[in-house]
Parts: structure tokens; C-alpha cells; sequence
């Protein structure tokens, strides 16, 4: 689920990619968030958006049956005509955002995650497996340097499944009761597919994003740092 890990474990994936689109090269500080805590029968994990949609998709495959859905999708694209059902439309510096506030099942979440792939989802709902607060507003736009606030306030992820900690603390082996994770984005590069060369919308939105990733941990108040190369 967390686009982090698939990096560390090299299972780089559409999903990925789109996390990075918003990039240009540069060194992008204080991103993906994480603040996790493990109660005695819960683990609660507040992050920044970045892991909003990520989220969203993982709990999906959760629903049994339907579930009520708050929250919102934000793309520059009209989708009303492309939905089944009626929502209302915010719009600020062509940026749309659609207010959800239905009943759905997975099948029919899962259909609007395919059939809108560029889009934002940032949902709340729960299931047996968990519940999910989100914040729906615009991420501010990416520029590089150090974001002055350092806040893991955009989503909020509680479940009694205790493994699933494991998602965010995949590279640790000690116990821990409290985590905090910041990373830092260095875009060095741009891999622009040949056929998208004559197109610079196009070039942009495909083009991979070669770096690296440093990783910020905070275990139980003890400091360590990794990273990575990748390529997304």
C-alpha cells in the first residue's frame, strides 16, 4: 500500500509514478509524513496527504457490503457526466473538486479509481478493518526547499490490526511504541519516453523521476537515516 515501501522494495508501480508527476528536479524536503502509535489493541497513523489516496485504495478492499463515504475527488476535469450519481462541485483556479456523501460498495469505489486515474480521492469511511479521516483540500503545489511546518495532520488511520504498523515500519526490527518518518524528495533527473518527446504536457506527466530518497526515522525518540536511488 504505502508507495514508500514499494520503492525500498523495488515494486515500483503506476501508483508510484503518480505520486512523483507534480516533481520537477530539485530537493524536496519534509515529505510523506508519518507520525504512528501503538496503543495495547490499536495502531493509530496520522501522515500528511501524500498517503491520502493510498489509504483510501487499501480500506476499499475492506468493504464487505456499503459503506457511507465522505469526502472528495479533485482534478481539473469535469466528471459529472461520467458518474452515476450527483455531486457538488467547488471550483478554484480550475482546480474541481466533487463532495462525496454516499453509500458504495468496493466494486463501485474501485471503479471510480480506475476509471479517474490522474484523480485526487480523498475519502473518509470505515469498515471492520479500520477507519479513515481525510482532510479534503488542495496539497499546496510542490517547490523545492524545506516546507516551514512539519505537520502529519492530512489523514488520520486507526486499526485494530497491529501488523499493518509493518506498512510504515517496514524497514525497523526493534519493538517501538511511537515512530515519526519524514523523507526527503531529490529529483536529479527526468527519463522522458521517445514518443512523448514532441509533447511537453506529455513529456512531463510520463516522464520517470530518477533520485533519491533519504529517509528521517524517529523510533521511540532515537534518530536514524537511510536512502535509496530510485526511479518512478
Amino acid at each position: 500500500m504505502n508507495f514508500i515501501k514499494k520503492i525500498f522494495e523495488n515494486t515500483v508501480d503506476a501508483e508510484v509514478h503518480k505520486q512523483f508527476k507534480r516533481f520537477s528536479k530539485g530537493v524536496y524536503e519534509n515529505k510523506a509524513i508519518v507520525e504512528l502509535s501503538k496503543g495495547r489493541d490499536s495502531v493509530k497513523i496520522k501522515t500528511s496527504f501524500e498517503f491520502a489516496e493510498d489509504f483510501a485504495r487499501f480500506l476499499t478492499n475492506t468493504i464487505k457490503d456499503k459503506v457511507k463515504i465522505s469526502g472528495g475527488i479533485i482534478t481539473i476535469k469535469d466528471i459529472r457526466p461520467e458518474l452515476n450519481f450527483e455531486v457538488q462541485m467547488k471550483q478554484f483556479a480550475g482546480i474541481k473538486t466533487f463532495l462525496l456523501d454516499n453509500e458504495m460498495s468496493k466494486d463501485e469505489l474501485n471503479t471510480l479509481f480506475n476509471k479517474f486515474p490522474d484523480a485526487l480521492f480523498l475519502l473518509s469511511f470505515s469498515t471492520d478493518y479500520g477507519a479513515l479521516k481525510t482532510k479534503v483540500k488542495t496539497p499546496k503545489s510542490a517547490k523545492p526547499g524545506k516546507d516551514k511546518e512539519i505537520k502529519a495532520n492530512f489523514c488520520a488511520f486507526t486499526t485494530n490490526n497491529k501488523e499493518f504498523a509493518r506498512e510504515f515500519s517496514f524497514d525497523i526490527e526493534d519493538n517501538f511504541k511511537t515512530l515519526k518518518i519524514k523523507h526527503t524528495f531529490i529529483i536529479n533527473d527526468f527519463l522522458i519516453n521517445e514518443k512523448d518527446k514532441n509533447d511537453p504536457a506529455l513529456a512531463r506527466t510520463n516522464a520517470k523521476r530518477k533520485g533519491i530518497i533519504e529517509r528521517f526515522l524517529d523510533i521511540d525518540g532515537k534518530q536514524a537515516k537511510k536512502e535509496i536511488d530510485f526511479c518512478a
